[in-house]
């Protein structure tokens, strides 16, 4: 389910898992790079306090995830700019 679409939001740090929209690199028919695609992705998500009220932050499932995992930058800035689009920050 998309965070857009939640019946109820969560409890402060509870983590639930959630389709998130997200941008993705891939191969095109004539083997040259496609960028930006758009995907769908499950990443766990909670959400978190901050000094204008509440956000949606990124959960690491794995120690240094974001040392292996190539895409967990990019799902953290798509998050980032879901938070804006949904006026959490300013």
């Amino acid at each position: 389910m998309r965070i857009e679409e939640l019946p109820k939001l969560p409890k402060l740090f509870r983590v639930i898992e959630v389709d998130l929209d997200v941008l993705r690199n891939g191969i095109g028919s004539g083997w040259g790079v496609i960028f930006d695609q758009d995907a769908v992705v499950k990443r766990k998500v909670r959400r978190v306090k901050h000094d204008g009220g509440w956000k949606w932050q990124l959960v690491r499932e794995w120690h240094d995830q974001e040392l292996w995992d190539y895409c967990f930058e990019q799902d953290r800035e798509c998050l980032e700019n879901l938070n804006y689009d949904l006026c959490l920050m300013q």
